[in-house]
């Protein structure tokens, strides 16, 4: 009899726990609030009580209405109701503070980017909730885009996410010239979406050549390993050995003929480049 109660007060709590989040889910703040008593006069220790509270504190605070606000509002969305969210949903956590992220972008719409705050700029707040075509249109408008790393990553994502692909390669490109110790640690810690760009990444440190494929070099050596973006790619136009690198093998691999100046430059510039391309050079055309 003992273990038919127990049985029957455990699934009483789930239920009751399962009551609180689905409250949550639909965005009730007084409804969840209710909830959260009938599971603490259940069992004054459980282990939601918490969490819940400051899940129910975030549904019932008004969305900020200026970035000075938005600024508190996102220390504690980071700080305490992300957390909360995570204890309560798991990975479901990013669903159920969507909202709550994008009125953080909406009031920090105005606000410069300062690299020496990067999240403190509508575009993060975008990027969490999945927001992908605001992310764009907030980071497209800042001056000065190309010299930002942060900028730069975010828009890349974001073009990915809208299946915008060669654009969102051409900004991982950018990155590799304009911030390579950042592209770096980006791509090794997991953190870009194109499974084709870590993958030739990985072969291309794995690779014996002189000089040695350091990330300036990368979208060069990625254009030799994806022929077919010779076409849909823009040349960079630049001077810099790496740039120049990556625009010559572009024309090489869209050429008819044999160029011969361009090799002999190619040569020049990196001869490992270039053996790698007389030994696979077929025709993409």
């Amino acid at each position: 009899m003992s273990v038919q109660f127990d049985l029957f007060l455990h699934s009483a709590d789930i239920i009751a726990e399962n009551d609180l989040r689905e409250s949550i889910r639909a965005g009730n703040a007084y409804e969840a609030q209710q909830k959260l008593n009938e599971l603490r006069t259940r069992k004054a220790d459980h282990q939601l009580l918490e969490p819940a509270s400051a899940i129910i504190e975030a549904l019932s605070t008004a969305p900020p209405h200026d970035s000075n606000v938005a600024l508190v509002y996102l220390d504690k969305l980071e700080r305490e109701w992300t957390p909360a969210a995570e204890a309560l949903f798991g990975a479901e956590q990013k669903i159920i503070l969507a909202p709550l992220w994008s009125a953080a972008g909406q009031a920090l719409e105005k606000t410069i980017f300062d690299p020496e705050y990067p999240d403190r700029h509508a575009s993060r707040a975008y990027l969490e909730c999945g927001d992908w075509n605001s992310v764009l249109r907030v980071t497209q408008a800042e001056p000065g885009l190309e010299n930002q790393p942060v900028l730069l990553e975010r828009t890349a994502e974001a073009l990915w996410h809208t299946d915008q692909t060669t654009q969102a390669i051409e900004h991982w490109f950018a990155l590799c010239w304009n911030a390579p110790a950042y592209f770096k640690r980006l791509i090794e810690n997991g953190d870009i979406s194109s499974s084709l760009l870590l993958a030739h990444w990985n072969e291309a440190m794995d690779i014996d050549m002189e000089p040695e494929l350091s990330t300036e070099w990368y979208p060069a050596w990625m254009m030799l390993r994806e022929p077919g973006l010779a076409h849909s790619l823009k040349s960079r136009g630049a001077d810099s050995g790496p740039e120049r690198a990556y625009d010559l093998i572009q024309e090489l691999v869209k050429s008819d003929d044999e160029q011969l100046a361009l090799r002999r430059e190619l040569r020049d510039i990196h001869p490992g480049l270039f053996h790698y391309f007389l030994q696979n050079n077929v025709r993409y055309y």
